[in-house]
Parts: structure tokens; C-alpha cells; sequence
């Protein structure tokens, strides 16, 4: 875990606050699955093996395809990548942010956020910290809003490898989700996931049941700071090479 960057490399600070109550002592784990969640790749919930299975698509392959390529050109392990939209990318080269160079996703957990008060039932709040300048025009704007979400976060739709793949064995994975609804659950249940099973029944047992969540909403977007609220933990990540 890191809390500082080179003022060189664009940083941005992410706080996510916590919907549920985690003990002290299982905070630090608890941190670390729930970023694999929110920098997670999506791929298709195992409840659907058989249904894919049937209609001639080879799961494990499919799976495969869904997974986060390495970026062959960065030298850090993990790394994942920050691609903007035109928009946000104008915005940035305006405010001399560099996004060629690297940069640093860091972030901390607010917890206690909702002690009193309403919480949305199915979306996660996070504020957002940017470099100086680029905050003010981000906030201003709803869709450069979205477009730093989705750099960050991704689309919450597979790969295009493995999309092509349903395409070319002419599979709708929303029909074959609908016609499966009870293995998943229900037919609210998304028919993707961000994390294994392995995580997400962690994330389950202590309170966060990402099946709930269906979108990142952001409550605030403001100026960057490297210091940490009350000396908290911060998870940083590589978001562009």
C-alpha cells in the first residue's frame, strides 16, 4: 500500500464509503476484495455454464476471453488500463494532465458514512478527488462525469473478445440470461459478475452483497489531496501506461 505518487504522475483519489459495518480487525481484507470488485473484469456468472453450454459455447474459453489482459508495454505488475473518452481526454490535455505517462487510482474507505442516514439499496457512493482544474469542469458536467466512471471502473459488459465470441456463435447472453433466471437467482440478478465466488461470498458474509449493486454512483467530485482522512489506508493502482 502506498499514499503518496511523484506530483509528475496524474493521481486520482477514490473514497469509497462502506454500506456496511466491518470490524476493525477485518477491515484490511475486507478493503482489498471489495477493489478487486471495483476494478474488476466482468464475465459470466457460472450458473450459466450449462444453458452457454448447450448452445455450443465452450465455457472455459469464454471465460478465458473475459479476463484482463496484461498491458504488454507497462512495467507494472496488475496494471490496468485508463482509457478516456475524447471528452475527458480534451479536459485533461486543457488542465496539462498528462495521460501518456502512468498513473496512480488511490483509495480509501470511509466508513460510519451512512450512521443516521438513507443509503441507496442498489448503488455503491463514492467521491471522487482529480488533479487541479479538471475537478471543476468533471463536476460540471454529468457526462464527463460517466466517462471517468467508466475509465476507472469499465462498461459492466464482458470483453469484446468474448462478445465476439457470442456473436459469432449467434448467442444472446441476455436471452439465455432470461430464459435462466431461476439458476441465477432471480430474474434482478445480473447474469455477470466482478468476482469469483470465492470473494463474492466474502464480501457476502460480512454485509456486501454485489448482487444489490447495480452502479457506481458518484456523490462528489473535488480537488485532490494526498492526505489521508484520519491516517486511513489507501489501495493504489497503475491506471494507464
Amino acid at each position: 500500500m502506498t499514499t503518496t505518487k511523484p506530483e509528475s504522475v496524474p493521481l486520482i483519489q477514490i473514497e469509497v464509503l462502506v454500506p456496511v459495518d466491518v470490524p476493525a480487525e477485518k477491515r484490511a481484507r475486507f478493503e482489498h476484495s471489495l477493489a478487486r470488485f471495483l476494478f474488476g473484469n466482468d464475465r459470466v456468472r457460472p450458473e450459466l455454464r450449462t444453458a452457454l453450454t448447450d448452445a455450443g459455447i465452450d465455457f472455459n474459453h469464454l471465460a478465458t476471453l473475459s479476463e484482463q489482459r496484461p498491458l504488454g508495454l507497462c512495467p507494472s505488475p496488475g496494471a490496468v488500463e485508463f482509457v478516456p473518452t475524447e471528452r475527458l481526454a480534451r479536459v485533461c490535455r486543457e488542465h496539462g494532465i498528462d495521460l501518456t505517462s502512468g498513473g496512480c487510482a488511490l483509495m480509501t474507505f470511509g466508513y460510519g458514512a451512512y450512521e443516521g442516514k438513507q443509503q441507496p439499496p442498489d448503488a455503491l457512493e463514492i467521491d471522487i478527488r482529480l488533479p487541479r482544474g479538471a475537478e471543476r469542469d468533471v463536476a460540471a458536467s454529468p457526462e464527463l462525469t460517466r466517462d471517468l466512471v467508466t475509465a476507472l471502473f469499465g462498461d459492466c459488459q464482458l470483453p469484446e473478445a468474448a462478445r465476439a465470441y457470442l456473436r459469432t456463435h449467434g448467442v444472446d447472453l441476455g436471452e439465455v440470461a432470461a430464459r435462466n433466471a431461476d439458476a441465477l437467482g432471480g430474474p434482478e440478478v445480473p447474469f455477470t459478475s466482478r468476482v469469483s465466488p470465492e470473494i463474492h461470498h466474502y464480501l457476502k458474509t460480512n454485509g456486501f452483497d454485489v448482487d444489490r449493486y447495480g452502479r457506481f454512483d458518484v456523490r462528489a467530485v473535488d480537488r485532490t489531496t494526498t492526505e489521508l482522512p484520519n491516517g486511513g489506508a489507501a489501495w493504489s493502482k497503475t491506471t494507464c501506461c
